[in-house]
């Protein structure tokens, strides 16, 4: 496999990004410790810019969320460690942590599609608007997950030459 060359710059917007994961993971983590188990420790912690009725992002309370949150924020921070050490094995690390953001923040658009759905569906069959839904006050609405995998995005072009590796076309024959 061709190793993806991760220059300096790039490197610390990945560590950024692996900090910001982290920094999520364990907020979101509190969160839903303090909302699912032990509510008399106060309210949500929000790190976010508030606009309106929520957060960008908005941190919100899911211990299961933050886990995997941290998970991508390790990955991340360890391929960059590893790139760091000249190992050049550090790329593995960089695509399954730059793959899971990107099937978060495609997770998080799948679940605002659905809540977008499940509102506007009514009025197919003639019927009213479900009141009290908003993008702003919906939990999935600007994630973390989202707005962090839009970031990363960013990094496609060196990610490609990894995907098209681990194509299973790459390996038909010509006359398939």
């Amino acid at each position: 496999m061709n190793s993806i060359k991760i220059g300096r710059k790039e490197s610390i917007l990945i560590l950024i990004m692996s900090l910001l994961y982290i920094i999520y993971g364990i907020v979101q983590f509190y969160n839903g410790i303090v909302a699912w188990w032990l509510p008399w420790l106060g309210g949500n912690i929000q790190l976010g810019i508030a606009v309106l009725d929520t957060y960008i992002p908005n941190a919100f309370p899911d211990v299961f969320s933050g886990f995997v949150l941290l998970t991508v924020g390790a990955v991340l921070l360890r391929g960059v460690h590893l790139k760091h050490l000249g190992n050049e094995k550090y790329y593995g690390h960089l695509f399954v942590g730059w793959l899971f953001a990107m099937i978060l923040m495609i997770l998080n658009i799948l679940v605002l599609i659905a809540d977008i759905l499940d509102v506007y569906y009514p009025l197919v069959w003639g019927g009213e608007i479900e009141e009290g839904w908003s993008l702003a006050g919906d939990a999935w609405g600007i994630a973390p997950h989202l707005i962090l995998g839009i970031l990363l995005t960013l990094f496609y072009p060196k990610m490609k030459s990894i995907l098209r590796e681990l194509s299973p076309m790459k390996y038909r024959r010509k006359d398939e």
